[in-house]
């Protein structure tokens, strides 16, 4: 066995063995890690851009360029571990910046580019491992619908945001529930494939009612533990056990019962892929973007919030 591999076998052995003592002993909450971290494994996570996701005051984007671009600027390798959000000037650029100080890399797909899987193109879903869409506001093709749910069945990880009904930017007669709830009702590849269905609905409301599981890596993983979420008008789920027995809601509104309804957040595998759903873009909202929109700083306002996303981002990425 020469040297090198030797370096990557402890430093692997090194990582779980790190990994496996933070899920036995966490127990508080902490910020999403700063520090530049050196992985093993960096895995792809593509934000989406090509459903009007600037429209209105939406800026739910990594850099809100002149016009999204497929890399952020300045480049990623310029992230070091006290670079700022601000860095980036999208609404998602915390959540890009938290990502890329973990050793992971960051694109946009750009509005006009196809959303593919099993392609040619230069960013087919096939090279990626996540795929972010944060509150769509053009309905998904058909031939997308079954690049995403493909996609998801092969292996991929989906996060998908929603917001509150009747929140339709661009005012084509689309707001982000319907359009979620239309991938997953009409489609060529299974119905209702993650067992999850947006509420119509809108509430404001700050929610301590979490799964108690302390095994959950998601509520309690390397990036904190989530003991809070908080929607600024958004919209809550459903999910039922028969279309997919591993749906599952992770965080539900204060008063309600931990059962199919009044979700904040769920969970569901598909194939060997996994799906992440918020039903409110405010928590993952830094607050910065492009000049005139009236942005919220939903991810610095709560701890919970940042670890919730990115210890999903991480779960999805199957790490």
């Amino acid at each position: 066995m020469n040297l090198f591999s030797k370096i990557v076998i402890a430093s692997l052995a090194i990582i779980t063995f790190s990994c496996d003592n933070e899920n036995d002993t966490k127990t508080t909450s902490k910020p999403a890690t700063t520090a530049a971290i050196t992985t093993a494994i960096s895995k792809k996570f593509l934000f989406d851009a090509t459903k009007a996701e600037t429209a209105g005051n939406a800026d739910w984007i990594l850099d809100a360029d002149t016009s999204p671009q497929r890399f952020p600027t300045p480049i990623q390798s310029n992230v070091t571990a006290s670079t700022p959000e601000s860095f980036w000037r999208g609404g998602l650029s915390a959540w890009g910046i938290a990502l890329a100080k973990l050793g992971h890399t960051v694109e946009t797909l750009p509005s006009g580019t196809a959303i593919t899987y099993g392609g040619t193109g230069a960013q087919d879903l096939k090279k990626y491992d996540v795929f972010v869409v944060d509150e769509p506001n053009i309905r998904f093709t058909a031939a997308e619908k079954t690049a995403i749910l493909k996609f998801v069945q092969n292996g991929g990880g989906l996060f998908m945001i929603s917001d509150h009904t009747v929140s339709d930017r661009n005012n084509d007669g689309w707001d982000s529930p319907k359009i979620w709830n239309d991938l997953m009702s009409t489609n060529t590849v299974k119905a209702n494939p993650f067992g999850v269905t947006i509420t119509l609905n809108n509430f404001s409301e700050t929610s301590s009612n979490r799964l108690s599981v302390i095994t959950n890596p998601i509520l309690n993983g390397s990036q904190g533990t989530v003991t809070q979420l908080k929607y600024s008008a958004g919209a809550s789920m459903s999910i039922s056990t028969v279309a997919n027995a591993t749906a599952q809601g992770l965080i539900w509104r204060g008063t309600s019962s931990q059962g199919s309804s009044n979700i904040m957040c769920a969970t569901a595998t598909f194939g060997t892929g996994r799906i992440v759903a918020i039903g409110d873009s405010s928590p993952a909202d830094d607050g910065t973007g492009s000049s005139g929109d009236i942005l919220y700083p939903g991810w610095t306002e709560l701890p919970s919030h940042a670890a919730l996303h990115i210890n999903a981002s991480l779960w999805l990425a199957k790490l």
